[in-house]
C-alpha cells in the first residue's frame, strides 16, 4: 500500500562544525516523549513492565546511533517471528495450505502477543519464533479487522515484554525505529531507523480497508515486518508496523499504540472489539443533503435514516436531524464525529446536540453494542 549562522575570521569552520556535531548529537532526541504508561479499561489490565527506559539506565548516552544499539539490544527481546498456515480455495487446485510470515510484540510476560490481524486472522496453525530461538504455538486470543489488530498467545516462561509507550504527543522529526522480519524468517529481528515523518495518515489497503491516524516513518518496512515495533529513542513502543506504500520508497505507516491499546486489552479480555452503537445512518451535510431534507445548518452530520429500537430512535433521533456537538464538544465532520463515538464505551450516555428545521434540540443516548451485523 502513500511521505539549518555566520562568524568571521577563521573562527567560522570551528563554529560551523560545532553546530553540526550539537545538530546530530541531540536533534534526534529533542523529540523524545516523556514516560508513561497508557491507561486502558479496567476489565484486563497490563501488568506492570519489566523493561526500563533506556535513559532511565545507568550508563546509557542517547547519541543518535548508540541509542538505536541500545534499542535494538533492549527492544529485540520483545519481539518475535509469527509462521502462518491457513487454508485458502483456487478453482482449479481446490482446497490448498498457504503460508504467511510476520511479527509480533510480547507485551506481557504471561504470553501475550500483539500483532496484525492481517498476519494471524483466519490461520489455522502459528509458530512463533523467540528472540533465544524457541519455537512454541500460538493461539489466536482474538483479532479486530476494522483497526488491523490481533491478540495471540503462546505457552512460554522468561518471556521479556516491551514497553509500551505513547504516541498522543509525537512530533514530526522524532527518532523511529521498526524491528521485524522483512521478507521472512530467515532476516528475523531486523533493525531500521528513520524518524517519525508525519501523523495522522489516512491509507487504503490492498484489500480495501481504509485505516486511520497512523504514524508515517521513512524506517524501512518490508513485507514481514507487519505487527513488529516502531519505537521511540527510549526503546518505547509508538506504533505497530501495518503497511508500506506500494509506489513509494520511504514510506511507511504504522498504527499508534495510544490507539492500539485500548483494542488489545479489549481483545485480551473478550476476544474482540465491543464497540459503541447510536443506530444512525449519517452523511456530512452538504449542498444536496441540505436541500433534499431542507436543512437550516451549513455543516455537521445529517442523519440519513435511524434504525428501529436503536439508542438513538430510543432517545427521539429522527431522519433529518443534523448533530452539531457531541457532549458539547463541535462535530463538522464524519470523523469527528465518528472518533467522538468511539472513545465511548458502551452503556455510557451521550448528549447529543441536534438541529431540527432550525431548532436547536438535546437528547440523552445510551450507547449499546454494535450488532454482529
Amino acid at each position: 500500500m502513500p511521505k539549518e549562522h555566520s562568524a568571521r575570521g577563521l573562527g567560522l569552520p570551528l563554529v560551523a562544525l560545532a553546530v553540526i556535531l550539537a545538530f546530530l548529537a541531540g536533534g534526534v532526541l529533542v523529540g523524545a516523549v516523556l514516560p508513561g504508561r497508557l491507561q486502558g479499561p479496567s476489565a484486563a489490565p497490563v501488568p506492570q513492565q519489566q523493561a526500563v527506559p533506556l535513559d532511565a539506565q545507568e550508563g546509557v548516552q542517547l547519541a543518535p546511533y548508540s541509542t538505536i544499539t541500545a534499542i535494538a539490544e533492549q527492544a529485540g527481546q520483545a519481539v518475535v517471528g509469527i509462521a502462518t498456515r491457513q487454508r485458502a480455495y483456487d478453482w482449479f487446485s481446490g482446497v490448498y495450505e498457504e503460508s504467511g510470515v510476520g511479527s509480533g510484540i510480547i507485551f506481557d510476560p504471561s504470553g501475550y502477543i500483539l500483532t496484525n490481524d492481517h498476519v494471524v486472522g483466519g490461520a489455522s496453525h502459528i509458530v512463533v519464533t523467540l528472540a533465544d530461538g524457541r519455537q512454541v504455538s500460538g493461539e489466536v486470543v482474538g483479532t479486530d479487522p476494522t483497526t488491523d489488530l490481533a491478540v495471540v498467545k503462546i505457552a512460554a516462561t522468561n518471556l521479556v515484554p516491551a514497553i509500551l509507550g505513547r504516541s498522543d504527543n509525537l512530533r514530526v522529526g522524532e527518532l523511529a525505529v521498526a524491528i521485524g522480519n522483512p521478507l521472512g524468517l530467515e532476516f528475523q529481528r531486523t533493525v531500521t531507523a528513520g524518524i517519525v515523518s508525519a501523523l495522522n495518515r489516512t491509507i487504503e489497503t490492498d484489500d480495501g480497508k481504509v485505516l486511520e491516524n497512523l504514524i508515517q516513518t521513512d524506517a524501512p518496512i518490508n513485507p514481514g515486518n507487519s505487527g513488529g515495533p516502531l519505537l521511540n529513542a527510549r526503546g518505547e513502543v509508538i506504533g505497530v508496523n501495518t503497511a508500506k506504500a506500494q509506489a513509494a520508497e520511504g514510506m511507511g505507516f504504522a498504527i499508534p499504540i495510544s490507539l492500539a491499546r485500548p483494542v488489545v486489552e479489549e481483545l485480551k479480555a473478550y476476544g474482540r472489539v465491543v464497540r459503541p452503537w447510536l443506530g444512525v445512518y449519517t452523511a456530512e451535510v452538504n449542498r444536496e443533503i441540505g436541500a433534499y431534507y431542507d436543512l437550516k445548518v451549513e455543516s455537521g452530520i445529517a442523519v440519513l435514516d435511524v434504525y428501529r429500537d436503536s439508542p438513538a430512535s430510543l432517545a427521539g433521533v429522527r431522519p433529518g436531524d443534523v448533530i452539531t456537538a457531541v457532549d458539547g464538544r463541535e462535530v463538522r465532520t464524519l470523523s469527528e464525529f465518528t472518533a467522538v463515538i468511539a472513545r465511548r464505551k458502551v452503556g455510557e450516555r451521550v448528549e447529543l446536540l441536534l438541529n431540527r428545521q432550525g431548532k436547536e434540540v438535546q437528547v440523552q443516548v445510551t450507547l449499546s453494542p454494535r450488532p454482529a451485523n
